[in-house]
């Protein structure tokens, strides 16, 4: 086997005469196959066994491989040229190279390489997305979803691996919720960081046949559509619909007394001219830091002549009705008055 040399100094940089120290090439038995090389550099070392047999490798090569341990076998179609444990990313090419037909990663797995952000439970799972009847093998760690309706224009590529767009990753990753309240705020998150448009997931939805949670997230692009970015602003507008309240305006704008720019949660101009503000506090706020700067924040406000309410989320959620009594208290209209007017 050849090696790569490597001349370094004591202190460890590069440096001309220095004594020679040998480093193994990453792919071992790859070092004098430049196809082979580059393909497995493509591909974090993980190939379909069609792959090597393009390359022209005999299967007596690859057994050979195999039974020396420089490479390991995974499921049925494929190999890894290396004989350590896989990493993520080599997980993620392994579950979708032994996969038969149209494969994508999926749900959010395919939002995570999208640039969204998981919880630590979400990112240690893989999910990919098979079409119905499509023999695969089972990995630890890698959850297969079989569907009728995955098409080849369904599929975009990320870092050159296959995955559901955006909008049907999304969708896909609110439906697998076992409850609706997380499906919407699955929906809300994707917004909220930008990835795609609550018209982009309204759109998708209309092309998904049955779903899960499905009237729920129609209900809940509308309230994304206006502003909503939150579980407790999601709850904000269920509560004004079920009650009949003019819905308010959402994450509004505002300078305090210093000009610094305030977000609220939600905001309703009354006709008298005075404005109701409502905070919706969700478990963070009770962070002492926290608290303190939403007291700041609620005294600018009120100094700029707005009647503030604070509630929690969980008062939102299950006490509703004292919640719309009390902005009823203040002048909030209902729906009704003001279509009549």
């Amino acid at each position: 086997m050849s090696e790569e040399v490597v001349h370094r100094s004591r202190a460890g940089r590069s440096e001309y005469g220095a004594q020679p120290v040998r480093v193994l090439p990453m792919f071992p038995g790859a070092e004098n196959h430049p196809s082979l090389l580059a393909l497995a550099r493509r591909q974090r070392g993980v190939l379909q066994r069609r792959q090597l047999d393009a390359l022209d490798l005999t299967r007596g090569h690859v057994s050979a491989q195999l039974a020396a341990r420089r490479w390991s076998a995974i499921g049925h179609k494929v190999v890894v040229l290396q004989n350590t444990p896989l990493q993520r990313d080599q997980l993620l090419w392994a579950a979708l190279l032994d996969a038969e037909g149209l494969v994508a990663l999926g749900s959010h797995t395919a939002l995570e390489l999208a640039g969204f952000t998981p919880s630590a439970r979400e990112a240690q799972e893989i999910h990919i997305v098979v079409a119905r009847g499509a023999k695969v093998s089972k990995f630890a760690g890698v959850r297969v979803h079989e569907s009728r309706r995955l098409r080849p224009e369904d599929v975009t590529r990320r870092g050159g691996l296959p995955c559901t767009g955006v909008e049907r990753s999304a969708i896909d990753a609110a439906a697998w919720q076992p409850f609706p309240r997380f499906a919407c705020l699955m929906l809300a998150a994707v917004v909220q960081r930008r990835l795609t448009s609550a018209a982009g997931l309204e759109a998708e939805l209309r092309t998904v046949g049955r779903v899960r949670h499905k009237a729920y997230m129609r209900l809940a692009l509308i309230d994304i559509a206006d502003g909503a970015q939150s579980i407790g602003e999601l709850d904000l507008a269920t509560l004004c619909r079920r009650f009949g309240l003019v819905p308010p305006n959402r994450q509004v704008i505002r300078r305090d007394a210093t000009g610094r720019r305030r977000y609220l949660d939600a905001e309703w101009e009354l006709p008298s001219g005075e404005i109701v503000v409502l905070e919706v506090d969700g478990s963070h706020h009770l962070d002492a830091a926290n608290w303190q700067a939403d007291m700041k924040r609620e005294r600018s406000v009120v100094v700029s002549r707005r009647w503030v309410l604070r509630a929690t989320t969980f008062e939102v959620r299950l006490e509703p009705a004292v919640i719309a009594r009390d902005l009823r208290a203040l002048g909030v209209p209902f729906l009704s008055a003001r279509l009549e007017s």
